[in-house]
C-alpha cells in the first residue's frame, strides 16, 4: 500500500490526494490487509507512511466513515465496518414506537425484557413527573436490529396513573401502543437530549461491544395532550448501529 500510494499520489496531479488515499484504503479492505472489525493505522501512521497532511488523511477517513466502510470508536481508533450491517435510522421529527420505526425501514426487531419492577419515587423522578406520584414502573429492555443488540433502554412510568402495567409482556407488546389503547392516552410530543459518551462495562456486556466504545445516551420525556409527562426513558444506543436524522428550517 505504501509504495502504491507514494507512486500515485502526485501533489500536482489531477486526482486529489485524499481521494487516492480513500481508494487505497478501500483496496486494502477488499484484499484483507485491513480485516473486518480491526483497527486501521492511526492518522499519524498514515501521515508518516505516505507523506501526506493530517487534513488529507481526515478527508479520506471522513468519506469512508460517512459511507459506512469505516467506523470511529471513541477513545480507541478507526475500525473497518462489518459489511451489510443494518443501521437503525431515527427521524427526529417523528415520534413512534421502536417497532414502528424499524418496520418503516424494512428491518426486523426484537425486544428482551431484562427487568420489570416497581420502584419508589426519587428526587430526580419527582422533578420530572411532579410530587403527586409515589411509585414508578421501572422497565429495562434490550432492543435489537435484526440479530444485533442495538440499544439498552430504562423506562419509568407513573404507577398510580397506569395501574396493572406489570401484567403486560413488553417483549411482545409496545409500551406506547398499550398506553394509547388500554389507558386512553393521547401522546402529544417528546423532548430528547443527546450526549455522546463511552459505554460502561455493564452496558457493554448487554450491547456486545467493547468497554469504552462510543454510544449515544438519549434522555426522553414523553408528554400527553395536557402537556403532562407520562414516560421518561434513558437509552444507550450503539454508535455503530444507530443514526439520527433531523430537518432544520432556516429562518432569515
Amino acid at each position: 500500500m505504501e509504495n502504491k500510494l507514494q507512486q500515485n499520489c502526485l501533489k500536482n496531479g489531477p486526482i486529489p490526494l485524499y481521494y487516492q488515499l480513500k481508494e487505497l484504503i478501500i483496496e486494502n479492505i477488499n484484499n484483507g490487509n485491513y480485516p473486518i472489525n480491526k483497527k486501521i493505522p492511526t492518522e499519524k501512521e498514515l501521515m508518516t507512511s505516505f507523506d501526506v497532511s493530517r487534513t488529507t488523511v481526515r478527508q479520506a477517513i471522513d468519506i469512508l466513515v460517512n459511507d459506512g466502510q469505516l467506523e470511529r470508536r471513541r477513545g480507541i481508533g478507526t475500525f473497518v465496518s462489518e459489511p451489510n450491517k443494518k443501521l437503525n435510522t431515527l427521524d427526529l421529527k417523528e415520534l413512534n414506537s421502536y417497532m414502528d420505526i424499524l418496520e418503516k425501514q424494512g428491518l426486523q426487531g426484537k425486544t428482551t425484557v431484562l427487568e420489570q419492577t416497581i420502584v419508589q419515587a426519587t428526587p430526580f423522578l419527582t422533578k420530572i413527573f411532579g410530587k403527586h406520584y409515589q411509585q414508578f414502573y421501572r422497565l429495562e429492555r434490550l432492543r435489537y436490529v435484526d440479530k444485533n443488540p442495538s440499544l439498552l433502554v430504562t423506562t419509568y412510568v407513573p404507577y398510580e396513573r397506569f395501574p396493572n402495567l406489570y401484567h403486560y409482556d413488553f417483549s411482545q407488546v409496545s409500551l406506547f401502543d398499550t398506553l394509547k389503547k388500554d389507558y386512553a392516552v393521547k401522546i402529544k410530543y417528546a423532548t430528547k437530549t443527546f450526549n455522546a459518551m463511552n459505554v460502561n462495562q455493564s452496558d457493554a456486556k448487554f450491547l456486545k461491544i467493547s468497554e469504552h466504545n462510543a454510544i449515544q445516551l438519549v434522555k426522553t420525556v414523553t408528554y400527553d395532550h395536557d402537556d403532562t409527562p407520562i414516560e421518561y426513558s434513558l437509552s444507550r444506543d450503539r454508535g455503530d448501529l444507530s443514526r439520527f436524522n433531523i430537518t432544520l428550517t432556516y429562518n432569515d
